[in-house]
């Protein structure tokens, strides 16, 4: 071992030459170490002109001359700079600091109770003696100015010195902080005037945030948790009558976006709005029975049970629900109740009836889609008197796309030239009817169907002409096996009583009553009328009937 194990101090060997130069090596050490205390701890490069033996310690990112000893004591001496590594709990007097450092764990750091000006550092303790004969409930210390013995203090004068509480207002206490006292279980917190209050009746809490009168908690952070205790946990707002309003408002910059909650009554409304003052609802939950509706359009509502729409043409709106026969509550047009069944129901397997009142309609209907779900759509006016419920627009029911729908009980009287009473185009679309009476149609026919159905499923009745009764082509099929069809006031037919064209018209086992005028039928392109051998004249007319370019009639 050539050095001393803590200060590294060179040992003098036997035989060595220039032991003097060990020697005195050993000795500047010692005069840097010892007694340690540097000028500053905050340089991080060499000063300009140091004196002989000053010493400092390098502060990080040396550079120049001390470059690579950060942390080290660097001393001046005989006109050059030595480096010394700290051990570990090495203490220095820091004399731009009026501190004591102390090396520990790789860096040197300022020593507890230590620092800060004025010479100062660590106080001198008062003597016991100083204390004695002290009077009950004071306070030593020293209220004038000078040195000497401590004083016995009067509370305003400790209350002054301590100062450790300072309040806003000219009136407000200051001084020592008073005790809690003893309630127990009771979080309590200080109060600006001194006084203790318990935090189960806080009239503002603002965190992060200024809480006002309307907002007496406010919250400025960007997560809040509410944790459970060991099972789960509620979030309770609780509103004052069914009038008010309990419910989570979202804003952007303070103004409101989205609201969820118990708004103006006791359903659950989902609302949206582009400015906070605009607000239109998505979605309603009924407080009575869960019913889902979408007040703005939107996903279907699913059926449980089946139901019925009620229009009454007189007195009925459309602003109503169409669930209740009352003025307040059918829809005043039937195209009204179509678009809400086929629009915004999930029928499942229920049934949905439309119920018409008494009166006439120059609605031109149209089912534009299928309606969702296996259950069946009925359009109903009045199947004992039909008469009583007119259907009166141009084409009085179309069904398009794959529709499909049940027409009980109308006079069906299409308005205008060349119109259809029931009109099934393209798309494999449906009709069945039962319990009508088709009126005269000027230039039109009162049934037509291109590629799709129409079925009579019970009686019907004809009471006046057209072009012809019935019109199928394209792959349309129009059937009335088995009816009874009453037939009064002597129709005429411009045309036929049936044409098809490249389609199907079927009339097995069906019977008539009455008479027309004009042909039986025309059958063309294929087409094929059926009647399972009735014979030519089985169908209504005064004149034979037609077939070709492939038309059968059988």
């Amino acid at each position: 071992m050539n050095d001393t194990p803590n200060l590294a101090l060179p040992y003098i060997l036997a035989a060595q030459a220039q032991k003097h130069v060990t020697h005195n090596e050993a000795i500047r050490a010692l005069d840097c170490l010892v007694q340690l205390a540097v000028e500053s701890r905050a340089l991080t490069a060499p000063p300009s002109s140091p004196p002989e033996g000053a010493r400092y310690i390098v502060a990080a990112s040396p550079s120049g001359a001390w470059a690579g000893n950060a942390g080290k004591i660097a001393a001046f001496q005989d006109g050059g700079w030595m480096f010394y590594a700290p051990k570990e709990g090495w203490a220095a007097w820091v004399a731009a600091e009026s501190a004591l450092v102390i090396y520990a764990a790789g860096a040197w750091t300022l020593f507890a109770g230590s620092g800060g000006g004025g010479g100062g550092g660590l106080s001198a303790p008062v003597a016991n003696s100083s204390l004695a004969n002290m009077a009950t409930s004071t306070i030593k210390g020293r209220a004038s100015a000078g040195s000497g013995a401590p004083e016995d203090l009067t509370g305003a004068q400790a209350t002054a010195l301590l100062d450790a509480f300072v309040a806003s207002g000219a009136g407000h206490k200051k001084g020592l902080v008073p005790t809690p006292g003893p309630t127990t279980g009771t979080t309590r917190f200080l109060r600006e005037d001194a006084t203790w209050a318990d935090l189960n009746n806080v009239p503002l809490v603002g965190v992060n945030a200024t809480a006002d009168a309307t907002n007496k908690l406010a919250v400025k952070t960007p997560a809040s948790l509410f944790d459970n205790t060991g099972n789960g946990h509620q979030l309770k707002i609780n509103k004052a009558a069914a009038s008010d309003t309990a419910s989570v408002l979202y804003q952007t910059n303070y103004s409101g976006r989205a609201e969820l909650g118990l708004t103006g009554d006791d359903d659950f409304h989902f609302k949206v709005s582009p400015d906070g003052a605009n607000w239109y609802e998505g979605i309603r939950i009924a407080k009575s029975n869960g019913r889902v509706s979408f007040p703005s359009g939107g996903a279907r509502e699913v059926l449980s049970a089946n139901r019925t729409y009620y229009v009454r043409l007189s007195d009925g709106s459309d602003s109503n629900t169409g669930l209740a026969n009352t003025t307040g509550g059918a829809f005043k047009t039937v195209q009204k109740a179509l678009d809400v069944v086929y629009g915004t129901l999930d029928l499942q397997t229920y049934d949905v009836t439309i119920q018409m009142s008494a009166g006439t309609t120059t609605e031109a209907l149209a089912v534009r889609t299928r309606a969702l779900g296996t259950g069946r759509v009925f359009l109903i006016g009045d199947e004992t008197t039909p008469a009583n419920c007119v259907l009166n627009g141009n084409d009085a029911v179309t069904v398009t796309n794959g529709g499909q729908i049940y027409v009980r009980g109308f006079r069906i009287k299409p308005s205008g030239t060349n119109r259809n009473g029931l009109y099934v185009n393209a798309g494999y679309s449906t009709i069945f009817f039962r319990n009508c009476e088709f009126e005269v149609t000027s230039g039109g026919y009162h049934m037509f169907c291109n590629m799709g159905l129409v079925q009579a499923d019970g009686p019907y009745a004809i009471v006046g002409g057209g072009h012809a009764h019935a019109f199928s082509k394209g792959l349309g099929i129009i059937n009335i096996d088995s009816r009874a069809v009453t037939v009064s006031n002597t129709p005429a037919w411009a045309s036929a009583f049936v044409i098809v064209q490249q389609a199907q018209f079927s009339a097995v086992s069906a019977s008539y009553s009455g008479s027309t005028t004009g042909n039986r039928y025309s059958v063309t392109l294929n087409g094929t009328i059926v009647t399972n051998g009735a014979g030519t004249s089985a169908l209504p007319g005064d004149a034979a009937g037609t077939t070709a370019t492939g038309g059968q009639y059988t």
